[in-house]
């Protein structure tokens, strides 16, 4: 299907919006069209890091929020018309995954940074070839996304759904370090700098 989105090229600075060609959902996988993301500084840096660190063309964006739209036949947990949120991929069947601890799974590398399917191929396309996909498992700055069961989470109907991306990363990592790193009991005080989620 024909999409829009925020493509970053080889030798040029911030993001292109262009058409591209989206792959139909392969069995395990979730198209949604995208309401809202977040930007963040991991973005930024596979951004300004180029292809030295991940393929160029490439769609970036690894927290964001939609509606479901297709799923592919081996999909149980998702329907069209659900309204999700979308983290990172991890595979599910390893020690941390099984631990709890899927920020950490062992496939994490393999199943987020690599601009592809774990069998190589590139679910985005236009007129010169792929463009890299996958990124966090779903490429969220665009108007639709290809992501998987374990990336989702989903949303009630009373949220506003396009401030929703940010729970993907920002909100996560952010609650994640007071509340687990930093180990903030109720009634201390801390401080928080900066302009993010």
């Amino acid at each position: 299907m024909k999409i829009t989105a925020a493509v970053a090229r080889p030798g040029r600075t911030g993001f292109d919006i262009a058409p591209l060609s989206l792959d139909d959902p392969r069995e395990d996988e979730v198209r949604v069209r995208i309401a809202g993301v977040g930007l963040c500084h991991t973005d930024l840096v596979f951004r300004h890091a180029g292809e030295a660190v991940y393929p160029l063309p490439a769609v970036f964006g690894h927290e964001g929020s939609g509606v479901v739209e297709a799923v592919g036949s081996a999909v149980t947990r998702f329907r069209p018309g659900d309204r999700v949120a979308i983290s990172y991929r991890s595979c599910g069947a390893c020690d941390r995954c099984h631990d709890g601890d899927a920020p950490y799974c062992r496939t994490m590398p393999l199943l987020n940074y690599t601009g592809a399917r774990t069998d190589g191929t590139r679910a985005l396309h236009d007129e010169a070839g792929d463009v890299a996909s996958n990124f966090f498992g779903q490429s969220s700055f665009a108007s639709h996304a290809l992501t998987y069961e374990r990336n989702l989470v989903k949303l009630p109907d009373d949220v506003p759904l396009e401030l929703m991306g940010p729970l993907g990363c920002g909100i996560q990592t952010g609650a994640g370090g007071v509340m687990n790193s930093l180990a903030a009991r109720a009634g201390s005080s801390i401080l928080i700098t900066g302009g993010g989620s």
